[in-house]
């Protein structure tokens, strides 16, 4: 039996209500798309250029205010910080661990065969569909949906707070020059995927989120990946690269740590429906 994390009341129905409008602005996809020799930890949307999303009415209060009034609680009355504060930290990662939890019910309850319940271990085996040469799992399957909900769901949540501090999805790349590992624009990885140049991004690092010093992604704080382990009572896992990839034997995490967080290890963190798993 899997335990369910209980949040502090101020962060509970407002997320799923986010969430259920998300839900039926974006819709829930069960095709996993190929990421440039990317996990598929990492999923993207454009809900965040979609004001519907996460707005009510013209010059009514976002569908999330709870957020604004926190983190301005949060914030100093003269001055906002370079890098977030632990209050601040902490308000990030309670959201993050809400909009997982959301996912992760609301996928459930739409699954066909769940129905609101928690998968059991021959459930997450079970071969739902094929993609090419690929079986994809129950597992696959629903923690694509659950990964892409989530998300989008913080995507609401930080649409305009703490912008200049958290970066979704952004890619980082190693300066063959330097040694170092540089954010790279998103309208540089653009256009290189629309002009089929995915070899450019072979190797990239691509976190879930990141929280960093304002405006500058180069000098992280947190990094921040999604999992959704099935079943539920299963611990969170790392993925490691194969065999080929410029990274292999190493873990995601171990990647984050010496490339983006100097050898933290503590600072890359999964996202899960119990809470920060450090």
């Amino acid at each position: 039996m899997s335990t369910r994390f209980v949040a502090p009341p101020l962060l509970g129905p407002p997320v799923l209500v986010a969430l259920t409008l998300l839900a039926g602005c974006i819709g829930v996809s069960p095709h996993v798309p190929s990421y440039y020799a990317q996990s598929t930890d990492s999923a993207t949307s454009g809900c965040l250029r979609n004001p519907a999303c996460y707005n009510t009415r013209p010059g009514e209060e976002a569908v999330i205010p709870w957020l604004s009034r926190a983190v301005d609680a949060a914030r100093t009355a003269t001055t906002v910080e370079m890098v977030l504060q632990d209050a601040e930290i902490k308000l990030v990662e309670q959201t993050l661990v809400q909009c997982a939890q959301a996912a992760n019910e609301q996928v459930n309850k739409e699954d066909e065969e769940l129905r609101g319940r928690e998968p059991t271990a021959e459930q997450c085996r079970q071969v739902v569909r094929r993609e090419g040469n690929t079986e994809v799992t129950r597992a696959m399957d629903l923690g694509a949906r659950k990964h892409k909900l989530a998300l989008d769901c913080v995507r609401a949540a930080f649409a305009e707070r703490f912008s200049d501090n958290v970066s979704l999805e952004p890619t980082y790349q190693k300066d063959p020059s330097t040694g170092l590992w540089r954010w790279i624009d998103p309208a540089q990885v653009a256009e290189w995927l629309k002009l089929g140049l995915k070899s450019q991004l072979w190797g990239s690092l691509v976190p879930d989120l990141v929280l960093h010093a304002s405006r500058n992604p180069n000098q992280v704080q947190r990094v921040y990946d999604f999992k959704f382990p099935c079943p539920s009572g299963k611990p969170p896992s790392w993925g490691r690269y194969a065999k080929g990839h410029p990274h292999h034997p190493k873990s995601q995490k171990e990647m984050y740590e010496e490339a983006l967080l100097g050898g933290e290890t503590s600072n890359a963190n999964s996202v899960t429906t119990n809470g920060i798993q450090r």
